[in-house]
């Protein structure tokens, strides 16, 4: 996670999302890991679910899209359902720590969840596992689309 090399990958986004965060994490979904990568999660996104203007969508129903660009090694064991509940976990209020940063009250705001698994390009030396999330408010005459978006 200390590296600054991106995924050699364009990201994948919500068409029409409101907000949208890449981050070079590591996504493990045993029970031993689980709260760290939480953590991990909150603490990398700190200050984009903190974003003022993202206050208007804090209670309401809301579409997700989670992509995870795995390794390969991991990618047949990586099951997508683990792999949204940890990021729905990180994304909520904290009712232990309400404090803590947050992009939504709770998941069940959560109507529509599209979790896509990729295999990553492996670059020598570096880590780069990446998660994807973006959101926008549920609007049911949309559909839940995916568009390829360069990161600078």
């Amino acid at each position: 996670m200390s590296n600054p090399k991106l995924n050699p990958h364009n990201v994948l986004i919500l068409e029409g999302a409101h907000g949208s965060s890449a981050d070079l994490i590591v996504i493990k979904t045993s029970n031993k890991t689980k709260k760290e990568i939480i953590k991990e999660i909150k603490t990398n996104l700190k200050s984009w679910m903190e974003n003022p203007l993202f206050e208007e969508i804090r209670k309401a129903q809301l579409d997700v899209a989670i992509v995870a660009f795995v390794p390969k090694s991991r990618l047949k064991n990586q099951d997508v359902d683990n792999i949204s509940k940890v990021v729905l976990d990180a994304l909520k209020k904290d009712k232990q720590d309400p404090s803590s940063p947050y992009l939504f009250e709770d998941d069940s705001q959560v109507v529509r969840l599209l979790v896509y698994k990729k295999p990553c390009k492996a670059v020598e030396g570096y880590e780069t596992s990446t998660l994807i999330i973006s959101f926008r408010k549920h609007d049911p005459s949309k559909q839940m689309i995916l568009v390829e978006k360069t990161v600078i």
